[in-house]
């Protein structure tokens, strides 16, 4: 009877572990905001920017930040239309491991009857859990992409303005300039 009741125990310790993980794992996915944009840093330097004059130089470098940008963001993101049970057996199977874990420890309790009447309900269970993540992560992921969205039309808008004041070179101007800078020594002196 002590093998039975310590066998009890530690099935139950481990399907509260492998619940209590599950609900970890949905309440950190749901609560996480969508992190601010790395486009940020890059929308402060073009306001910053905004006015005065710009070397083409630094305006390329900025359109090269936005590319990678733009790169890495494609890479991260959820494809559309991509629902949160193609995303759990798909992107993130790991999630589906506390579900194949529970039903092991019901098959494994098979022979106490007792114990196997709670443990029916924990592979169901830790898969709901799972799906909740899974509807998080997309929902995350929704998030993001419209932020970024959005940050990725505010800073084409402040590029298109930035170059409008760049510098750029124009025929002859440095002849036109030495010119009237002689002009200018001969009326002097």
């Amino acid at each position: 009877m002590t093998t039975d009741l310590l066998l009890a125990v530690l099935l139950l310790a481990l399907w509260v572990g492998l619940l209590a993980l599950q609900l970890a794992d949905v309440v950190l996915t749901a609560s996480r905001l969508p992190q601010l944009s790395a486009f940020s840093s890059i929308k402060a330097a073009l306001l910053e920017a905004e006015g005065s004059r710009v070397a083409p130089e630094q305006l390329e470098s900025w359109r090269e930040q936005i590319a990678e940008l733009d790169a890495r963001e494609a890479a991260r993101a959820i494809p559309p239309g991509r629902g949160a049970t193609e995303q759990l057996w798909r992107a993130t199977p790991w999630r589906l491991a506390p579900s194949a874990l529970a039903i092991v420890l019901v098959v494994l309790s098979a022979s106490y009857w007792p114990i196997v009447l709670l443990a029916l309900p924990l592979p169901v269970v830790t898969y709901v859990l799972a799906l909740a993540a899974a509807r998080a992560s997309v929902a995350a992921a929704s998030a993001r992409a419209s932020i970024h969205e959005q940050q990725r039309a505010e800073i084409d808008e402040l590029v298109d303005r930035v170059s409008r004041t760049a510098r750029k070179r124009v025929a002859g101007l440095g002849d036109r300039v030495n010119r009237a800078l002689q002009i200018l020594r001969e009326q002097q002196g």
